[in-house]
């Protein structure tokens, strides 16, 4: 099972608006969900608690460290009937239904109203957060960057009705391609990266540096496994995207 938490409310940095959003508290991964050799799975919840997305309200791009975290976002009370209001009245609302519906009561239209923030959606959206980026935000370029690539990717990735995701490429190869290479600069030298780095560089067509670096995974009970699939692709001189989870290796 996979929970989500109490959505939590934020006001939006460039229009003062307000959204919600929810984060993971437990997760489950099926192993029938497939999961990818560039790292993207296939689950549900995959696009979740993501740290970038829209504001419901001006629909500009707006990052979760730059809003600012008002509460956990309020929920509409159940209503309360004749009946049990005189009830609750005469035992002092014990169970605080009355003071829960004048709290809901007291609160602003525009918070009761706020929306989930909007996830992006697409190589477009991506490439306008990558433009958006402050210079030297190495991380947040990374995460941008990671996912242009599954969007690059897309053409070749099944859907759950094992149909492509993208009838055809959502961008120019040679900008898919100079993003691989800038995504490999930026994950160099993270240790907790080399899966990746391996398999960009079986992408890129480069499969001896790909074969390379994922020999020289140190084991930790998964990576080294995923490594080794993807090795096995390298040394067919295999560049295609494949499901890591599959039978046929």
């Amino acid at each position: 099972m996979t929970r989500l938490s109490r959505p939590t409310l934020y006001q939006c940095p460039a229009c003062a608006g307000y959204f919600t959003r929810p984060v993971l508290t437990f997760l489950h991964f099926h192993d029938d969900v497939p999961k990818w050799t560039d790292g993207m799975n296939g689950q549900w919840w995959a696009g979740i608690g993501a740290p970038v997305g829209r504001c419901p309200s001006c629909l500009g791009i707006v990052w979760i460290d730059d809003a600012t975290q008002i509460m956990p976002a309020p929920s509409k009370p159940r209503p309360v009937g004749a009946v049990a209001r005189l009830w609750h009245r005469l035992t002092g609302d014990r169970q605080g239904r009355l003071q829960g519906e004048r709290n809901w009561l007291s609160l602003p239209r525009e918070i009761k109203d706020a929306g989930h923030i909007k996830g992006l959606q697409g190589a477009q959206d991506f490439w306008e957060a990558l433009a958006k980026l402050v210079p030297d935000d190495l991380d947040r370029e990374t995460y941008v960057r990671r996912r242009l690539w599954w969007a690059s990717n897309d053409h070749q990735r099944l859907s759950e009705h094992s149909s492509a995701v993208s009838a055809e490429h959502v961008m120019p190869v040679a900008k898919a391609q100079a993003n691989m290479h800038r995504l490999l600069e930026l994950i160099e030298r993270d240790p907790k990266q080399q899966v990746e780095r391996g398999e960009l560089l079986r992408q890129l067509g480069r499969f001896d540096d790909a074969i390379a670096v994922l020999t020289a995974i140190l084991p930790d009970g998964h990576s080294e496994v995923h490594a080794s699939k993807i090795e096995r692709l390298a040394r067919r001189r295999d560049n295609k995207l494949q499901i890591l989870n599959g039978t046929v290796w």
